[in-house]
């Protein structure tokens, strides 16, 4: 149950208010476990929505198979005029100021967000049972 709340607000969080999660297409979307984590909604660096979500989609599955995820293995950084978020070093999303200012924010406040939420759904998933 603690993982499913987990999740549900990380794609709270993740996903634009006026989004409706009926959307049929899910080439735009990360998952975990089945669930939706994220929607990629602005192109950025030449790279489609669908695009930026299977490249996130790898570095999540990615992450999930190296053990253990701890809280403070996620981290922001500052990467040019963006912000970076890291799972133990490793790029899991860019913040772009494209995709700041879809979400009426700055890319640094944008990663820190999404490392919050990636703080809850991440370590949880990756526990030993």
């Amino acid at each position: 149950m603690k993982t499913i709340t987990a999740l549900l607000t990380a794609v709270t969080a993740l996903v634009p208010a006026a989004m409706s999660m009926a959307e049929p297409s899910t080439s735009n979307a990360v998952f975990v476990g089945g669930t939706p984590i994220m929607r990629v909604r602005v192109a950025a660096a030449g790279f489609t929505p669908d695009q930026r979500a299977s490249e996130i989609q790898q570095r999540v599955n990615d992450a999930l198979s190296h053990g253990p995820i701890q809280p403070e293995d996620i981290t922001v950084e500052p990467s040019g005029n963006e912000a970076v978020v890291l799972v133990k070093g490793h790029l899991l999303f860019t913040a772009d100021w494209a995709t700041a200012r879809f979400n009426n924010a700055t890319p640094m406040n944008l990663a820190d967000q999404w490392a919050d939420h990636m703080r809850m759904v991440l370590p949880s998933l990756t526990a030993p049972k």
